[in-house]
């Protein structure tokens, strides 16, 4: 595998040659400062592009087109990652030598025309496709509740802090209700002219394809944001919040926020503490607080680096709230007791998952991103310093790891399965 950085006026080329797969994956990154305000039309431009384009004007003339390219996939994201908010296009399509000479080129094309030609009207978006993709973000938001054990930790995260991490990721109905096919343009405009382009590249590719590149991405100056991509959040407050709904099992979420830590705390030690605590089948969690008492139908850790948090999260009946808490607390204090051999596991689980990065294109992409964004190591590096972790940094480090906020989403049903 070899990577390279082509620094272009108008975007990073980031490419990652390797023979090891029969496809190609090309990811574009859109990213900027996030603006709450701004969370919604950059949802409603990813829906709005795979809708339609300058060249197929429906939505079944790109399926039928994606068929004749060997089944090429195009899928588009929007996310907040830190005190960014990035927007994200995704194309994966075979190898020409599996299909035939020419491909690449013409599949990497189509992809982009889609990106970068949208079906624009009298310098605005198709008013058709505009209001059926209006109507789906508007569902989207409305459903939020829909999944019990994601909207609890959406909760756990506005308790945590008063700004970014609180977003909503999906977006806002008083913002929705701004936007209309013209100005839905003017912003994807700026989106191509303000934001910063990171194109990253993962397969048997050659340097040609940055001819393709220049021939589509706008000439513009690339952004270099200066603001730090990880989070500094507000300082402790504990707080604990109920609220009732119409399911059964129950959910409860607790946040924990950490002191000051170091590069090597924040990516390595937190995460073997994670991994201890409530990683895997064989953690305190998993064996003291499910299996010796049944409190619970799940258990698990968070851990996140660029919120500098540590989530748990678990499925319980409401009856067992506070002996949950309380044995979830003895665990947490018990990580100053942590032996070699818990230390041990943990790290031949996180260097199994630094191993299986390689195994697929989006995960390598994913690895060159954090190396990238965040400064984080490559997972070669990474097998390396993790080794280093000793039972004494575990134990320094829960000394710094609090507890924040808890948010128990109460279940007003009979829980008779378990279900969640």
């Amino acid at each position: 595998m070899k990577f390279q950085k082509i620094e272009k006026d108008n975007y990073n080329l980031y490419i990652i040659k390797t023979k090891k797969f029969k496809t190609i994956k090309v990811k574009l990154l859109y990213k900027r400062p996030i603006k709450k305000e701004e969370i919604t039309i950059r949802n409603f431009i990813n829906y709005m592009l795979l809708n339609s384009s300058s060249k197929y004007k429906t939505s079944r003339e790109i399926e039928m087109e994606t068929q004749e390219l060997y089944d090429l996939g195009i899928r588009t994201q929007s996310f907040k990652s830190g005190n960014y908010h990035v927007m994200s296009c995704t194309a994966d399509f075979l190898h020409e030598k599996y299909t035939e000479p020419g491909m690449i080129n013409k599949s990497l094309e189509f992809f982009l025309e889609i990106m970068y030609r949208p079906n624009i009207v009298d310098n605005k978006f198709d008013d058709t496709y505009f209001k059926i993709v209006k109507r789906t973000i508007e569902e989207s938001i409305d459903s939020e509740k829909d999944n019990p054990s994601r909207y609890s930790v959406l909760q756990l995260d506005a308790m945590l802090d008063s700004n970014t991490l609180s977003y909503k990721a999906v977006g806002y109905k008083e913002d929705l209700k701004k936007i209309n096919p013209s100005n839905l343009y003017e912003y994807y405009k700026s989106v191509l002219l303000k934001d910063r382009l990171d194109i990253f590249v993962v397969g048997d590719v050659s340097d040609d394809i940055i001819k393709i590149f220049d021939k589509y991405i706008p000439k513009r100056d690339n952004k270099k944001f200066k603001i730090e991509h990880y989070l500094d959040i507000d300082k402790l407050k504990y707080k604990e919040k109920i609220e009732k709904q119409r399911i059964s099992q129950s959910k409860l979420a607790l946040g924990y926020k950490t002191d000051k830590l170091s590069f090597f705390e924040l990516h390595y030690v937190l995460m073997l503490y994670g991994i201890i605590l409530g990683g895997t089948s064989d953690s305190k969690l998993f064996k003291n607080v499910r299996e010796k008492n049944s409190l619970c139908y799940y258990i698990g850790t968070s851990p996140n680096t660029i919120s500098k948090t540590l989530y748990i999260t678990a499925g319980i009946n409401k009856e067992n709230y506070d002996k949950t808490i309380e044995l979830i607390k003895e665990q947490v204090n018990d990580m100053s007791n942590v032996t070699e051999e818990e230390l041990n596991k943990a790290k031949k689980t996180f260097i199994s998952g630094c191993r299986e990065t390689i195994d697929s294109e989006g995960s390598i992409i994913n690895a060159f991103v954090s190396y990238e964004y965040l400064k984080a190591d490559l997972p070669k590096d990474k097998i390396e310093k993790v080794k280093k972790v000793t039972v004494n940094d575990i134990k320094n480090i829960n000394k710094k790891i609090h507890l924040d906020s808890i948010f128990f989403l109460e279940g007003t049903l009979k829980n008779e399965e378990g279900e969640d």
